[in-house]
C-alpha cells in the first residue's frame, strides 16, 4: 500500500508510503488463496461506478461558517474525486495533472500542481493511474465518506477543513496474467476561512492496496502485486475501510513511505 497524505490550510505537503496489510478481524468468509482475485471473490457488494460519484450527505456545517460555502466546497470535492478515481480517460493518461487541476478553482488547481511537482510519484499523487499493459475489467466499485473539522491557524483565526474520501476497487489484468484487484483510498481536502470564496487551501492523500511495490516509485503507475497471498492480506484492510462510513487512512511506517529513499531502495533491488 502506498500513502500520500497531508491536509493543511494553505499549501499542503504531500508524502507517500506503502502498507504491510492488517490482522483486523473480518466478518466475511476467509478469502481464497488462489492466484486469481476478483471483486466477487472479495465479497464486495459496493455500488458499481457509473462515471459520476454520488457521495453520502455531507456533514453539518460547523458554527461560524456558511452552508452555501460548504455546499460549494462539497461540489468541488465531488468533481475532483470523480475525475481522480472514476474517469477512464485518466486511468492511463500520460499526465493526469491538467485534468485533475481543472476540476478545482484556478488558484487551488495551481497550488495542487505545485505541491506534486517534485513528488516521487507525481501522477499517482493526483489520480489512480495504471500501467499501459494493465486492463481494467468492467466498472470499478466505489464507496465514499466525508469528514469536516474546524481548527485555528497560527494566528488564531478559525478555518474549516472538508475532506472527501473515495474507496475504489478495480478488477484488473496485467497482460495475459491472472485477474487481480487493486484498491485505492484517496482523500481530497479543501480548507477555508469563513470569508473565503474560492481561495481554498488544498491537500490530499492516497493509499493503494494489492498493487506492486516498486512500480509506484519507478514507473509512477499501478500494476497488480505479483504475490497473490500478499495482495489478499493487503486488500483485507482496504475492504474493511471501504465497508465503513467514516473516513480512515491507516498510519504507515517510515519504511513504507514512497519518498526519495524508497525510490533509491527500489533502484537497488532492496524492496
Amino acid at each position: 500500500m502506498r500513502k500520500l497524505l497531508a491536509l493543511l490550510l494553505a499549501i499542503a505537503t504531500l508524502s507517500a508510503g506503502c502498507s504491510a496489510g492488517s490482522d483486523d478481524p473480518d466478518p466475511r468468509p476467509a478469502l481464497s488463496k488462489g492466484e486469481t482475485i476478483s471483486l466477487a471473490s472479495l465479497g464486495l457488494d459496493w455500488p458499481r461506478a457509473t462515471g459520476t460519484l454520488t457521495p453520502p450527505k455531507r456533514p453539518a456545517t460547523p458554527a461560524g461558517f456558511d452552508d452555501v460555502d460548504l455546499d460549494e466546497m462539497a461540489k468541488v470535492l465531488t468533481k475532483w474525486a470523480t475525475v481522480a478515481a472514476l474517469d477512464d480517460a485518466v486511468w492511463q493518461d500520460n499526465d493526469p495533472r491538467p485534468a485533475v487541476a481543472a476540476t478545482l478553482p484556478k488558484a487551488a488547481g495551481s497550488t495542487l500542481r505545485k505541491q506534486v511537482k517534485d513528488a516521487v510519484s507525481p501522477h499517482l499523487a493526483v489520480a489512480n493511474v495504471f500501467a499501459d499493459d494493465v486492463s481494467i475489467i468492467g466498472k470499478p466499485l466505489v464507496t465514499s465518506a466525508w469528514k469536516v473539522s474546524k481548527d485555528k491557524d497560527g494566528k488564531g483565526k478559525s478555518y474549516i477543513l472538508l475532506e472527501l474520501q473515495t474507496r475504489t476497487a478495480y478488477e484488473v489484468r496485467s497482460g495475459d496474467g491472472p485477474t487481480r484487484v487493486i484498491g485505492v483510498l484517496r482523500v481530497h481536502g479543501l480548507s477555508a476561512y469563513a470569508d473565503t470564496t474560492d481561495d481554498f487551501g488544498v491537500g490530499g492523500g492516497w493509499q493503494e492496496y494489492g498493487a506492486g511495490d516498486c512500480a509506484l516509485a519507478l514507473d509512477d503507475e499501478l500494476r497488480p502485486e505479483s504475490d497473490g497471498a500478499d495482495a489478499l492480506k493487503d486488500l483485507k484492510t482496504f475492504t474493511r475501510i471501504g465497508d465503513g462510513s467514516k473516513l480512515e487512512m491507516p498510519e504507515l511506517g517510515v519504511q513504507e513511505q514512497v519518498d526519495d529513499e524508497y525510490l533509491k531502495r527500489c533502484r537497488e533491488g532492496q524492496v
